[in-house]
């Protein structure tokens, strides 16, 4: 893969609150004979309301335009949000001569960009299956794949339902594309529910390749990897 990472500089703001240290004040007496220390002034107000989650994707979705140029820009089907926060947005997509990329782009300013050298790369095969095709740490542990000749109905880990994002379709719509997050690396397996035709079959899908010393650090579904 080729990789571009472009990173803007940050830039923090810091609210300082001052307090008296004079002591009590005197009451004022006002006309009404009611003390003014009692009354209450209006509040002042608060500071520019954090981004909401769509703010963030939008404001990502133009840096990753910025980012993704050349070879490596978005085909006619654009950039396809694979997973989202308030801190920025990972997004996938196929450059016109059919390479897969993936990148990521945060709140301040720092952009990734990363695709295949060749395209229809992997190519779709001929049986059905599931396809890993994004691992890596973003908005938390977000693992994308694909699925081919097969429609994914649910995943779980442990039994436990994990939420799917259908993020699009690629590879001239023979293969969809689809989501699982979690909080933070978690390794080993999840169980993918999937239809063919008439048929319900279930299948694995690992969330991670590299074998950890300390795995018991990490959280962690199914069967290891490694």
């Amino acid at each position: 893969m080729t990789r571009r990472t472009a990173v803007a500089a940050v830039m923090g703001c810091v609210v300082l609150a001052a307090a008296s240290c004079a002591g009590p004040e005197r009451p004022t007496a006002t006309a009404d004979g009611k003390d003014a220390a009692s009354t209450s002034a209006s509040p002042a107000p608060s500071g520019t309301a954090p981004p909401t989650v769509d703010d963030a994707v939008a404001a990502a979705r133009e840096r990753m335009t910025a980012a993704a140029t050349g070879r490596d820009a978005p085909g006619p089907e654009g950039l396809l949000v694979a997973a989202e926060s308030a801190g920025g947005a990972l997004y996938v997509w196929e450059s016109s001569d059919g390479r897969f990329c993936h990148g990521t782009a945060t709140g301040v300013g720092m952009t990734s960009v990363a695709c295949f050298t060749r395209p229809h790369t992997p190519p779709v095969g001929k049986e059905p299956r599931l396809v890993p095709l994004v691992r890596m740490m973003a908005t938390g542990w977000n693992v994308v794949f694909g699925a081919e000749h097969e429609t994914v109905e649910s995943v779980t880990c442990d039994g436990v339902p994990v939420r799917v994002k259908d993020v699009g379709v690629m590879a001239d719509g023979r293969r969809s594309v689809h989501a699982v997050e979690f909080p933070d690396l978690t390794l080993g397996t999840v169980s993918v529910r999937v239809r063919r035709g008439s048929r319900v079959v279930t299948e694995t899908l690992a969330l991670e390749t590299f074998a950890k010393k300390d795995a018991a650090r990490f959280a962690s579904c199914g069967e290891p990897t490694s």
